[in-house]
């Protein structure tokens, strides 16, 4: 409740930092000049775990070194990050040079950052590390920081071209950020049971088939019905059914596996999540956590921490996060990570934080030299020693044999992000209500869906946007 109660007040914040912005006229033009002078200090909001500011903080020493700047790295976990980020761009604070942004709140703050295409074509600022866009994953970096900040839900048409900034702002969009910590759904199992001899023989004897990491959903279902075995404590899967953006992150991973759009909500405003695609998915979901009981108990008040808990204690055999995962001594065995399975399709789910400047600060040409510094591919690489996702296709090929890497870096290219809504934190939670409510058997899977639709539409008209007929 205190979350919602804080989505509710920034949905009232966004709309004030979309009028403040529109009125901005470009910020106050401070350090734009490749040659101002130096600062002393650069300062830089940033997150917690939630984007490895541990793996960020260790470059501190090195940036002073390469930049003679100090990098002061102020840090806050996500909600009250969150709330300030939006206090700083509503207010026109020009305190800290770089602001860290994750995807859901870009729609509503995009006119607020510095759009960088004057930066990017300027050779006089690309000279500490050039920023190599076309080293960044194409879809990440078109879905992260490639926007039209006058019509904020339009996607970008073509992500393979989201380096070409030519491309990019002959179609009315620009680039805003630099993607860093990249996150997408990737699934991680136990290598040792899926390796164990006996437990290969049985799988054969069961199903006709051998015993491998499911690629499909069809196969999935029949591994985690499998290793369900409440007596040994010991069970299939994890879910997040919990209420809660992981909720709807499961949702709309497994709607574009069964064929639909993964984003839920089309450009055009239409709900693609109440079709077909979305009553199967589910249904499908609600089969494994409430038929099948193929889940830990508590899954329907699960989020991502109960989930890699679940799991890290040895109480499943597969599960879904969006990081590495340790099992405990105690548990023993080794641990494999892959893609999401496939349906129709596949397209789990995806979103990116980028570091954009603060379009009121003071010193945005040195600014945008550190934000291309530290999104460098060395720097990049550096960090992935603390566990950063990187979102340069150059680290993950230096990183190729590395498990969890390799099923992040295929996923990353594949995936699907989030509808560009001002709102998508309120829209994500009526989702998620509905996700849960179909998971715990309150409701069928078709009555949840079609409350969530009627929810959707209003929180979309309550924020303006004009709905089609």
């Amino acid at each position: 409740m205190v979350r919602h109660r804080i989505a509710r007040a920034l949905a009232v914040l966004a709309a004030g930092v979309l009028v403040l912005a529109g009125c901005a006229g470009g910020g106050n033009g401070g350090g734009t000049d490749p040659a101002s002078p130096k600062p002393a200090q650069l300062r830089m909001l940033y997150a917690t775990a939630e984007a490895d500011a541990a793996a960020v903080q260790k470059l501190v020493p090195a940036f002073k070194q390469r930049f003679g700047i100090d990098l002061q790295i102020d840090t806050q976990p996500y909600d009250a990050l969150q709330q300030r980020v939006y206090a700083e761009i509503a207010t026109r604070s020009s305190y800290y040079d770089i602001i860290i942004v994750d995807t859901p709140w870009a729609p509503a703050l995009v006119r607020a950052l510095e759009p960088l295409s004057p930066y990017l074509r300027n050779p006089a600022v690309n000279d500490v590390a050039p920023a190599a866009l076309g080293d960044m994953i194409p879809k990440v970096l078109a879905d992260t920081a490639v926007y039209d900040a006058d019509d904020e839900i339009r996607p970008y048409p073509n992500p393979a071209t989201a380096s070409d900034v030519a491309a990019v702002t002959s179609q009315g969009f620009d680039i805003y950020g630099m993607p860093l910590q990249a996150n997408a759904m990737v699934m991680g199992y136990r290598q040792d049971l899926f390796d164990d001899p006996a437990e290969k023989a049985a799988f054969q004897q069961r199903f006709g088939r051998p015993l491998t990491v499911p690629r499909t959903w069809d196969e999935y279902d029949q591994v985690a019905q499998f290793f369900t075995r409440p007596q040994q404590k010991l069970y299939g899967t994890t879910m997040m059914a919990g209420v809660g953006d992981w909720a709807t992150d499961d949702f709309k991973s497994l709607l574009a596996g069964f064929g639909g759009n993964g984003q839920m909500i089309n450009p055009d405003l239409s709900l693609a999540f109440t079709g077909p695609a979305g009553e199967q998915a589910l249904t499908y979901y609600h089969k494994l956590i409430t038929e099948q009981k193929v889940v830990p108990p508590g899954t329907t008040a699960a989020s991502w921490d109960e989930a890699a808990s679940s799991f890290d204690s040895g109480l499943a055999a597969m599960t879904f996060n969006y990081h590495s995962l340790t099992l405990d001594p105690a548990v023993g065995g080794s641990i494999g990570y892959a893609p999401v399975p496939t349906g129709k399709a596949r397209g789990p789910h995806f979103g990116t934080w980028m570091l954009a400047l603060n379009k009121y600060g003071q010193n945005k040409a040195w600014a945008y030299r550190a934000v291309t510094w530290l999104t460098a591919a060395d720097q990049q690489k550096a960090m992935t020693a603390d566990g950063l996702h990187p979102s340069r296709t150059s680290v993950y090929a230096s990183l190729k044999g590395n498990d969890f890497y390799d099923a992040l870096g295929e996923s990353l290219a594949e995936g699907v992000g989030r509808p560009r809504l001002t709102n998508y934190t309120e829209v994500s939670r009526a989702i998620a209500v509905a996700v849960n409510t179909a998971a715990s058997g309150e409701a069928t899977p078709r009555q949840a869906l079609d409350r969530a639709g009627d929810d959707v539409n209003r929180l979309l008209r309550a924020a303006g946007y004009t709905l089609p007929e």
